[in-house]
């Protein structure tokens, strides 16, 4: 069970998104552009989640948060590394690639 052991896992995956989207189509869904990992967790309001976390909490809690952010959404690191795709209906909104279509 990949979810067993959260965290301790990688579950890292090569995903050719340009054949899923097109599936995803052919299937009657609708697939967004996507978007870096980076942009998807800065569109979905991470730097305010990080701020909300750290709000009240000691210089070290909040370094160790501001440099989880900056694993996961800077560029060079894992914001441009991984991607993310939606696959929605058609005519349904999904606010952080909103911008994209």
């Amino acid at each position: 069970d990949v979810l067993a052991h959260p965290g301790e896992a990688d579950l890292t995956a090569h995903v050719n998104f340009e054949a899923l989207a097109a599936a995803a189509v052919r299937g009657g869904a609708f697939a967004l552009p996507p978007l870096s990992q980076g942009e998807f967790l800065l569109r979905s309001g991470i730097l305010e989640r990080a701020g909300a976390l750290g709000a009240g909490k000691s210089h070290e809690d909040q370094e160790t948060i501001r440099d989880a952010v900056e694993r996961l959404a800077a560029p060079g690191q894992m914001g441009d590394l991984f991607k993310v795709l939606a696959v929605t209906g058609k005519g349904i909104s999904f606010p952080p690639f909103d911008s994209t279509t």
